[in-house]
Parts: structure tokens; C-alpha cells; sequence
């Protein structure tokens, strides 16, 4: 080795390192900006949720029941500030109850406070369409059912009785024979009204037992909220609140009251159709065996949906299909803390991967000492790319409990902070 290469080893050492340093720079720029992920330090909930966001669709995933509830109130308040109306389904959650009745934002039903009738504000049309699209795998009720439910209707409103859920499910199908005969002999209706009667009872006899077994099933299942005065015109129900404006919470009690469930959803449909403008706001309820609630969720209409729960993707049964769908048609998604290793790698999933750069380095030089000490530079460096999730599954698994990572599908933004 020359004189020459001994005395510029310091400068070449140097300059190397000189060189790393701003090539390691450089590619942790281009790493960030290629991952897109924003951090801060911490944001407050109204930020999180602000005012105007109050018609979004949201989805809540993970973390402590204490934290989502935090994040529920400012959802809840929102819509209630904005004169948005929210039906709000939950498996007796407390403390989103709580929620609503400390701030009088809506209605609360509950074993403590029955008011829900199925079918307020509902016509005949609507009543029917619900009766037969409710688990029509089980009841397998056919269109000429229509006909029994008009005679029911018929003879309730010639008796100056409201077509109530309760009045529905009051009747003997059975005897509507004989119903009819007694309308027409108390003067309630002429023989030409009954002849009538008879004529559609005629044609749809064959469902009578299958009607009678839906409203029998149907009254079991919500018995814990379903008011148990047949002519309480203090009853509601989706589309009476949605009508006079109200935030309606409603503890379906459990998540294997299927027709109660679909009963409810049903309705939420009719009022889509309508057009009208509310949020759907589901708390732990599973969807995954619910084809009707999961169709209502994608429902393309003028309402939004807020989804809030331990664990979506425990919540949709594990089913990729729907996850993808679900979130794919919703505006902002926040992730807390989620125990599954498979929740968490579905999570790093949707939120997608980034080329990231990586250098390589294969050294053959460095310091050397004989007569002196000396330096060669003889290092082989190799950027290579690589495929990497944006946010890893060990990282939601290991988040803290108000930390959370903000999927703003509008925009894009995906960021990491903490709500304080």
C-alpha cells in the first residue's frame, strides 16, 4: 500500500460514512413517503369524529369497550347536534343506553322501557312485504299470504283498531272465518265487505298456519322490548322514529334473535327505499350468518353506517368476502388493539403494502493495520426493493389502549396517534 492510500484512509472512511449517512436518509424518506403512514403524537375525539362528519360511514374495531364508548358519544352527539336520525342496534350495551338518556339525545328500548311496534306508520303493502321477507327460508310464506294479512287489516281498521304488530299477532288465524262473521254480524262491516273477505280468505287459506307460526315465533323474540298495549299509540318503531326525527336505540338482547333482527332490518330497508337520510348504527351485533342485515349494509342509499365492535373480522364470522365489502363502502375505519393474530394480518391486509427500500451491503474493505493503521474502501451496497405491509400485525396487536391507527378512505390518509 502506497503513502498516499495510508494517509487518505481517514478521508476515505469519511466520506463513506458521510455518504451512508445521507443514502440511509434518502431512503428513509423515500420509505416513508412510499408507506404514506402520518404520525402524531395525539388528537382529541372532536377531532377524530368532528361535527361535520356526522353523515359518514364508520367503522370501529378492537380496544376497550371503555374507549369505543368514548368514541360513540361523539358519533352520537353528532348526529344528534345535526338533526341526523340514528337507529342504533346493540346487544344491552349499558353504557351506549347511558349515552342516550343522560343527554336526552332519543328513545331507548329496552326490558325497562317496552315501546317498539313493529309496524307503526307502516301500510298494508309495507307490512306485508315485511311479513313475508322476514326468515323466509323458515315460514316459506307465499305472495297469496298478502291476502290473509289484508283481511286482518281490513277487519282491524273497521273496528276503529290501529294495525299494530300487537294486534296482528293477537289474531287466531285460524277463525278468520269466523272473525269475519262476527264483524258483519256487530255491523262493523256489510255483507258485501264480507263477501269479499271470504273471497281472499278463499285464496290464501293455505298460509293461515305459516302466518300464525311467524307472529307466534315473531312475539317471542321480542318480548323483552315489544309494547304490550295493543292500542298504545306511544309505540315505535323504525319508521316512526325516522319520521319524527329521533335517535332510536333499541337492545336487541342477543344476536340469535334472527327474526327479531330481520324484522327490524326489513323496516330499516322500506325506509332506504323511501329515501330517507338516517345513520344505521350497529354495536357487537353479528352479521356474518344474517344475509338480510349484510345486504342492508351494502345497501346503496341515502343512509350511512356506523359499525362498532370488538373484533369486525371475529364479528363477520372469519368471511373475507364480507369483510371486503363492508369495509370497502365505508369512509373512515379506526383500529384499536385486536388480540387475534388473524384479525390483526386481515387488518395489514386492507390496509395494503409499499415498495420499501433496503441496503444491502457486502464489505470487503474497512480498517486495516501493518507499519500503520489504514482504510480501503471496497464495500459492495445494494439497494433492493421489497413488498412490506404498510402497518405489520405485531403492530396492532401491540397498540396501547387509546392508540389507534385512522384509515380515511376519502383521502387516503392513513395515520397513527393517539386520542386523548
Amino acid at each position: 500500500m502506497t503513502e498516499q492510500n495510508q494517509g487518505g484512509g481517514c478521508l476515505l472512511f469519511l466520506i463513506d460514512w458521510i455518504v451512508g449517512i445521507f443514502q440511509n436518509r434518502k431512503i428513509q424518506q423515500y420509505n416513508q413517503q412510499s408507506r404514506g403512514l402520518a404520525e402524531y403524537s395525539s388528537i382529541s375525539t372532536d377531532t377524530l369524529f368532528p361535527n361535520e362528519s356526522y353523515q359518514e360511514s364508520i367503522i370501529v374495531s378492537g380496544g376497550d369497550t371503555s374507549v369505543r364508548l368514548r368514541f360513540n358519544d361523539q358519533i352520537i352527539n353528532n348526529c344528534h347536534n345535526n338533526g341526523q336520525v340514528m337507529i342504533i342496534l346493540h346487544l344491552t350495551n349499558n353504557g351506549l343506553e347511558n349515552i342516550i338518556t343522560t343527554n336526552n339525545l332519543g328513545v331507548v328500548v329496552n326490558k325497562n322501557n317496552k315501546l317498539f311496534d313493529a309496524f307503526t306508520y307502516f301500510n298494508l303493502q309495507e307490512i306485508t312485504q315485511i311479513v313475508l321477507d322476514t326468515c323466509k327460508s323458515k315460514y316459506d310464506i307465499k305472495p297469496s299470504g298478502r291476502y290473509i294479512l289484508q283481511i286482518v287489516h281490513e277487519l282491524l281498521l273497521s273496528q276503529n283498531i290501529r294495525p299494530y304488530f300487537s294486534n296482528y299477532a293477537n289474531i287466531s288465524y285460524h277463525q278468520l272465518s269466523n272473525l269475519i262473521n262476527d264483524c258483519l254480524i256487530q255491523g262493523f262491516i256489510n255483507q258485501s265487505k264480507a263477501n269479499d273477505l271470504n273471497a281472499l280468505l278463499m285464496m290464501g287459506q293455505s298460509e293461515c298456519s305459516k302466518i300464525d307460526s311467524f307472529f307466534y315465533d315473531a312475539k317471542a323474540q321480542m318480548k323483552h322490548i315489544a309494547t304490550d298495549n295493543a292500542n298504545n299509540t306511544g309505540g315505535v318503531s323504525i319508521l316512526s322514529a325516522i319520521k319524527k326525527e329521533k335517535i332510536l336505540c333499541i337492545d336487541l338482547n342477543s344476536s340469535a334473535n334472527t327474526m327479531l333482527i330481520e324484522l327490524i332490518v326489513n323496516s330499516i330497508v322500506i325506509a332506504m327505499n323511501r329515501g330517507y337520510d338516517f345513520s344505521f348504527f350497529l354495536d357487537d351485533v353479528a352479521i356474518a350468518n344474517n344475509e338480510m342485515l349484510k345486504n342492508a349494509l351494502c345497501h346503496k342509499s341515502k343512509h350511512n353506517n356506523i359499525i362498532c365492535s370488538q373484533d369486525l373480522y371475529a364479528l363477520l364470522g372469519g368471511k373475507d368476502d364480507v369483510f371486503s365489502t363492508i369495509v370497502g363502502v365505508t369512509d373512515k375505519t379506526v383500529l384499536l388493539t385486536h388480540g387475534s393474530h388473524l384479525s390483526c394480518e386481515k387488518w395489514s391486509k386492507y390496509f395494503g403494502e409499499y415498495d420499501k427500500k433496503d441496503v444491502e451491503s457486502n464489505s470487503t474493505g474497512g480498517w486495516g493495520q501493518s507499519n500503520r493503521w489504514w482504510y480501503t474502501s471496497n464495500y459492495g451496497k445494494r439497494v433492493a426493493n421489497k413488498r412490506e405491509y404498510k402497518i405489520k400485525p405485531e403492530q396492532i396487536n401491540r397498540l396501547k389502549q387509546n392508540e389507534v391507527f385512522v384509515y380515511d378512505n376519502q383521502s387516503g390518509n392513513l395515520i397513527q396517534t393517539k386520542v386523548v
